[in-house]
């Protein structure tokens, strides 16, 4: 709450025409998914595929064509003759308009399992494109926490910095009225003096880093460009502890690497076994209707017209497959048996990388243990030290050394904190799972 109520404050101050809102990590992760084009894209590609798979569905349907056209022929033969059918010859004009309709209807019966494999090769595409949104998902969660607790850390370095400039500015106030009574020099002024304009200048450049992190934030959660984000007390990851082994099954089993790998496989079961059915031959039903009107007129009046219906099965089979699929087949079985191959060299990759998060977030708590060691010796120290200044026992470099130190002890402190934070959802992250 002091942190939410210095940092409201600071803002309003330098920017008056600001919007504050303070905003907690959850509520953050919730508007980085809600906004974020990443997802928006992955949703676009889960409907892409599922229009595709309505495609492959439709393939099952019968076909059917339909034309109409109007010819004008002149006649070579003015006689015809069909033997078996006409008695005598058939005088034809030369000038011989006439009109032709077809109507075609083809029902595949059997196409070497190719519509099946079709569809499960289709469906594949969906989960894998569903499961690409739930990676992009948890890049996103993982993206808004590391921003978070980074825009975190320069928040709290302005705290610890402003802290130390009122301490600097007391003993500035203080040295120098000991040099109007003769009891310091002016160097030792100048010396806190100095030191002032070295805070100031991290003052400024930490607030150019918040102003930078402050935009790239309210990019990322789709904030207005005005918005200064106001974070309260962040509840640091410190105190967690791991399994190495859980972590290592937990990777097994939720690393979208290993599922997709375990979908590339599927598809290359799929691609062998239709590169197999290849070799099978196709047959499928048909139906027809033929309209052919020589009169010229597009309804007759009289029975002069043809209209035809026909019915019939057609098989046809491409017999050079016999022998020309035998090299696709051994290239999709070389392609299948090298899935197994990088699923183990994945394996290995995942392994490496959990044991190198789990021994960071181990070596961040070991480093705040040791600097909360360092934070007492320093305040410690300059306690001792300021003490013995006032005494004249040390020197004005040396009071200002102490103070120095404490203040460093305090930033390393407070950034090994966020860094354990972010080094234990790295742990999470690589075990395939993030959450609050």
């Amino acid at each position: 709450m002091k942190k939410g109520l210095i940092c409201f404050f600071l803002f309003a101050a330098v920017y008056a025409d600001a919007q504050p809102r303070t905003l907690g990590m959850e509520e953050a992760v919730q508007l980085g998914i809600q906004n974020s084009k990443q997802l928006k894209r992955s949703q676009n590609k889960i409907d892409e595929a599922l229009t595709r798979l309505d495609q492959v569905k439709d393939d099952a349907l019968p076909g059917a064509k339909v034309s109409f056209q109007y010819l004008h022929a002149l006649m070579l033969s003015r006689m015809i003759s069909i033997p078996g059918v006409t008695k005598e010859p058939i005088k034809i004009p030369f000038d011989f308009p006439a009109y032709m309709g077809t109507l075609s209807v083809t029902e595949p019966i059997f196409a070497g399992n190719r519509l099946k494999y079709a569809r499960q090769s289709a469906n594949l595409m969906v989960e894998m494109s569903r499961l690409d949104a739930d990676k992009d998902k948890d890049d996103v969660i993982y993206l808004v926490i590391n921003s978070y607790l980074n825009y975190d850390k320069i928040l709290e370095n302005q705290l610890i910095v402003a802290r130390n400039m009122q301490d600097v500015q007391s003993k500035l106030d203080e040295i120098t009225k000991y040099e109007s009574q003769g009891l310091a020099t002016q160097n030792d002024v100048l010396r806190y003096q100095l030191q002032k304009s070295q805070m100031e200048l991290t003052e400024i450049e930490l607030e150019n880093n918040r102003k930078i992190a402050n935009y790239n934030m309210n990019i990322l959660l789709g904030l207005p460009d005005s918005t200064e984000i106001i974070l309260p007390a962040v509840a640091y990851k410190t105190n967690e502890s791991f399994v190495f082994t859980d972590l290592l099954q937990q990777a097994e089993a939720n690393r979208r690497e290993l599922r997709d790998l375990s979908y590339q496989t599927r598809q290359a079961d799929i691609n062998v076994k239709k590169i197999h059915d290849q070799r099978l031959p196709t047959v499928a039903a048909t139906g027809g209707m033929y309209y052919i009107n020589p009169t010229g007129e597009v309804i007759p009046t009289h029975n002069n017209l043809i209209a035809p219906v026909t019915l019939g099965v057609g098989v046809s089979w491409d017999i050079g497959t016999l022998y020309t699929n035998k090299n696709k087949e051994k290239e999709a079985a070389v392609q299948r048996r090298d899935l197994n191959t990088a699923k183990d060299q994945v394996l290995d990759e995942i392994r490496m990388d959990v044991h190198q998060q789990f021994v960071e977030y181990q070596t961040a708590l070991q480093k705040i243990k040791t600097l909360q060691v360092a934070v007492s010796q320093a305040e410690e120290n300059e306690r001792i030290t300021e003490s013995k200044f006032k005494n004249n026992l040390v020197t004005t470099t040396d009071r200002i050394d102490a103070q120095t130190q404490l203040y460093q002890a305090r930033v390393n402190l407070e950034l090994a904190q966020s860094d354990a934070t972010i080094a234990y959802y790295n742990v999470l992250r690589s075990t395939g799972k993030i959450h609050l």
